[in-house]
């Protein structure tokens, strides 16, 4: 899967969201350790780490922006990346479920390493 989000990323300005991260991430529970192992199935199954560097699925691709460290990346941002897709990243809505593009997402901003 192919994220383009250094693009995007560069470009939107955080401070006035950052209240409204926070507190999305305040109110997401954390993942349980099936929604770990599926996102990473599909991490994989989709080849995300062909393009993405993010660790725990054992992505090393340098072709899109690493996640791994990207403080910029937001559950709705991925989501939103993942659902409509972006420059070289494509669409992934109606290929994947909705429910899984939230839990990838989820899990992509959870476990990518600060």
């Amino acid at each position: 899967m192919a994220f383009p989000l250094y693009s995007v990323a560069q470009e939107h300005d955080h401070s006035a969201h950052a209240g409204h991260d926070e507190a999305a991430a305040a109110e997401v529970a954390p993942l349980t350790e099936a929604e770990i192992e599926s996102s990473r199935a599909l991490f994989s199954q989709y080849s995300c780490g062909a393009c993405h560097v993010l660790g725990d699925a054992g992505g090393n691709g340098h072709i899109g922006p690493a996640l791994d460290g990207n403080a910029a990346l937001s559950v709705e941002y991925v989501t939103q990346i993942i659902s409509n897709g972006q420059g070289a990243m494509p669409s992934f809505g109606g290929m994947v479920s909705e429910e899984e593009i939230e839990t990838l997402s989820r899990y992509i901003v959870e476990k990518k390493a600060d």
